[in-house]
């Protein structure tokens, strides 16, 4: 599943906007700016994001967008990473197992049967 990066801090630390100094000109709690702000919450109203953009506006003069403040991050499918990795594993071990002798690859196992995992 992708995610959403919060970039709220990033604009306002552009402009050395406060925390208090937003939630006022934006007219929203200053709890819940701060919950959005330390990315303690999970969703958030239209209403309030759009409260957010006119402080913003208001306090910086810049036009912001809910692309400013909010970034898509596209999730990795695990499970192909995995079983790509599998693969790739696998051939990389045929490779090493040609170009190494067998005495270089006993000394690879056993460092690594040593280590902790």
């Amino acid at each position: 599943m992708g995610s959403i990066q919060n970039k709220l801090p990033e604009v306002m630390g552009r402009h050395r906007v406060k925390q208090a100094a937003l939630a006022e000109a934006a007219g929203v709690r200053y709890a819940t700016l701060n919950n959005v702000y330390n990315d303690k919450t999970r969703r958030i109203d239209f209403d309030t994001l759009a409260s957010i953009l006119d402080g913003l506006y208001i306090l910086t003069g810049h036009q912001y967008t809910v692309a400013d403040l909010l970034a898509y991050d596209p999730a990795v499918n695990e499970t192909a990473l995995l079983d790509a990795s599998a693969a790739d594993l696998a051939d990389q071990l045929a490779t090493i197992e040609e170009d190494v002798t067998p005495a270089e690859m006993a000394a690879w196992l056993a460092a690594l049967e040593s280590k902790p995992a």
